[in-house]
């Protein structure tokens, strides 16, 4: 073959490929509803991370997935009709292998491939003048009061510390040994219910806030009030929720607690400067048992040294938690976190480290040093 020929051949088979998938991409969606009255979006994200944990005799390295935003999917499809009310569903399913909450030094060898979790399985109906209703798993009313954040670095840590290296084990001072103890046994935020299958409704909005309210499964009941403004150059969210705890029984793990209130508050302003709070208690009901508290503090600074990438965000942090699993047990866990978006791929890269301690009357524990880093792509 003519060797001029060569590099003419192989531009035109080039072309001659690629040329149906632009013009696809440009003109017809990669995915289409059965019906033309309803939209189907598809969207997710996978977030893989290292996590290093120092227990105070060994080290102990991980592959995670990091549960502060876990790897997921979704499914979206809403109706398409121009009227006031509009219906959707919503399908979405997490897949944390190796579950960044959960493993501990034991579990080292261990590959879990088996974590699959649905986190939203509902129908919704939204008319503009009388809210919306929520039927089937998705969040409570309360979910996410305790985690109003505008530091930008909520994939790298927040207020549920025990989201990163919550598996690993305390070590007995004392002994040397590893303790039955383990930082998620420990720390908490309190975040209202979670998500769970729930008979949810959203009030329409008066004004800066939002009111919600939702029946669990089995009968438990919670109320949230959520306030989102900018206030000349600072930017303002805050959420407060309450709710009955005592009726989730084993659900939360927490059959021990009658009413739970917590809350949330975070401002930031147009220089990039934020500060964020939250604290939360959870009523005993055992006469034997103390209250369940915490506290959470956050400090920030988020800018764009690096405008060609995107938005970069430092913070540090401090949560306790008191009586978590034992009356005057106190966990205390101190931070650090950078992120940085990489916009052009829809990517984030972050990093975060952090030292975890407890205090325990008849006990004497060494702290523990966790270092992640790991990257997030949205799609």
């Amino acid at each position: 073959m003519n060797p001029t020929f060569r590099p003419a051949l192989a531009s035109a088979i080039a072309l001659a490929v690629t040329a149906p998938l632009n013009t696809a991409r440009a003109d017809d969606p990669l995915v289409n509803s059965q019906t033309d009255n309803f939209s189907l979006e598809i969207s997710g994200q996978i977030n893989r991370a290292l996590l290093a944990a120092d227990d105070g005799d060994r080290i102990t390295l991980l592959n995670v997935d990091n549960n502060n935003s876990s790897s997921r999917i979704r499914f979206i499809a809403e109706s398409t009709n121009d009227g006031p009310l509009t219906a959707g569903a919503a399908y979405e399913a997490e897949f944390k292998v190796n579950n960044s909450a959960s493993l501990s030094q034991e579990d080292g060898g261990d590959n879990d491939t088996e974590a699959f979790e649905a986190r939203r399985a509902e129908i919704y109906f939204q008319h503009d003048d009388l809210g919306t209703l929520w039927l089937g798993q998705g969040d409570t009313a309360t979910d996410g009061v305790s985690q109003r954040d505008l530091s930008g670095t909520m994939n790298a840590g927040f207020s549920f510390t025990s989201l990163v290296g919550g598996g690993i084990l305390f070590r007995d001072d004392d002994t040397g040994l590893l303790s039955n103890t383990d930082i998620g046994d420990v720390a908490d935020n309190l975040d209202g219910f979670s998500r769970n299958t729930r008979l949810r409704y959203d009030f329409p909005e008066v004004g800066d806030w939002e009111f919600r309210t939702s029946v669990i499964n089995d009968g438990a009941l919670d109320a949230s009030a959520f306030y989102s403004s900018e206030i000349e150059d600072i930017r303002v969210i805050a959420a407060l929720g309450i709710g009955n705890a005592s009726e989730l029984g084993d659900i939360n793990d927490t059959p021990t607690y009658d009413y739970q209130m917590s809350g949330s508050l975070s401002v930031r302003n147009d220089r990039g400067y934020n500060l964020t709070f939250a604290t939360g208690r959870a009523t005993a009901i055992d006469g034997n048992r103390d209250d369940l508290t915490f506290f959470y503090t956050k400090a920030g600074y988020r800018t764009e040294p690096f405008p060609e990438l995107g938005n970069t965000a430092l913070s540090v942090d401090w949560g306790q938690t008191r009586n978590e699993d034992r009356n005057d047990d106190r966990s205390d866990i101190i931070g650090v976190q950078l992120a940085q978006d990489i916009d052009v791929i829809d990517t984030e890269a972050y990093a975060t480290l952090r030292r975890a301690s407890l205090s325990r009357d008849t006990e004497n524990f060494e702290d523990i040093l966790i270092a992640m880093v790991g990257f997030r792509l949205d799609f």
